[in-house]
């Protein structure tokens, strides 16, 4: 939110923290969807290789994902896109091409979220690109490439291949093709964060966090000349998802740094991933192009609403994550008897 703040409230990332430091491209947004998928791909890993069956693990990842998004974007269309129509709610709640629009925009965004299916004639505020102030969620991208690791991990598991060599070269193997720039460009967005899906998965496979302590100095020691290196050769981003892994989830997992925990409120990140946009959106509409602004209001904002997210709609959809595992059971006493 707080890298987002900068596109939304200035229209360009030129003057987003991680740009001016490192350069342009490196965004400090980007590195923290590197950080999530490999975050994710550490703890998906763990889920797949502890869910009864792998059907059940997806019927999981269904669970986490898709409920918590149709009422984000269901709130994004019919609620956020009258007040922001061109021609005014009224307009908007009568019309039928813009009820079309409305629905073509859930639609298509649970299908293949990110992709352009906006609504029409939804203006968040004036500004020169002519597409950033017309844009109701520009976060969701990410969720297409996330739920095609997920089927990528089940499909190893059941061809006997989800194994630490396996998936650890593929992290590297889409590293090489990223830093080489051979691939097409419909696969671009995907082999960047990928790789470091599969990294964390790796990571997760060889218990990264139990290894002896000198292990584990050699790992840091490698990670970090291999990322000053990459940063020396401007190629910190695609080297980035493979190296920059054990030095994350290293720093994840260790006890010598204790936060606070935050069980009680609940896990709010996906909610606050879902609503930081849309949020920022509206904020930036009132208060203008100011972005240390936008982010000040708007997080607090987001982390309600992730809160809500969390307590109404996350958390009791889990309960049904074992609901294909008894059908599974009933048809099996069901086929003994």
């Amino acid at each position: 939110m707080f890298s987002h703040a900068f596109l939304i409230g200035d229209g360009s990332e030129a003057r987003e923290p991680f740009v001016r430091l490192l350069g342009e491209g490196h965004i400090l947004g980007i590195f923290g969807v590197f950080v999530f998928f490999i975050v994710s791909g550490f703890l998906v890993s763990q889920s797949l290789l502890t869910a009864p069956s792998t059907i059940n693990y997806l019927w999981r990842r269904i669970l986490r994902i898709y409920p918590a998004l149709l009422v984000c974007l269901v709130l994004s269309a019919f609620i956020v896109g009258p007040l922001y129509h061109d021609d005014g709610p009224l307009h908007f709640l009568t019309s039928i091409h813009d009820i079309k629009q409305a629905v073509k925009y859930v639609l298509g965004n649970l299908f293949w979220p990110g992709r352009t299916h906006e609504i029409e004639a939804v203006t968040f505020y004036g500004e020169p690109t002519g597409w950033l102030g017309s844009l109701i969620n520009g976060s969701l991208w990410t969720i297409s490439y996330e739920v095609c690791c997920y089927v990528a991990l089940a499909l190893l598991k059941i061809a006997r291949m989800f194994n630490v060599w396996t998936v650890g070269g593929i992290s590297l193997a889409m590293c090489l093709v990223n830093a080489l720039g051979f691939y097409p460009s419909r696969l671009a967005d995907f082999l960047f964060v990928a790789p470091a899906f599969f990294a964390g998965a790796a990571c997760y496979l060889i218990s990264l966090q139990t290894q002896r302590p000198a292990i584990l100095v050699a790992v840091v020691m490698l990670a970090t000349v291999v990322l000053l290196i990459a940063a020396y050769e401007e190629m910190l981003l695609q080297i980035f998802p493979l190296a920059g892994a054990p030095l994350v989830l290293l720093l994840a997992t260790t006890h010598a740094i204790r936060l606070p925990d935050l069980h009680r409120l609940g896990d709010i990140s996906y909610g606050v991933y879902l609503y930081g946009w849309p949020v920022e959106q509206v904020v930036r509409s009132f208060v203008g192009p100011t972005p240390l602004v936008v982010f000040a209001l708007s997080l607090p904002l987001a982390c309600a609403l992730g809160y809500v997210s969390w307590w109404v709609i996350e958390k009791p959809m889990l309960r049904y994550k074992r609901l294909i595992r008894s059908f599974h059971t009933l048809a099996r006493e069901g086929s003994e008897t």
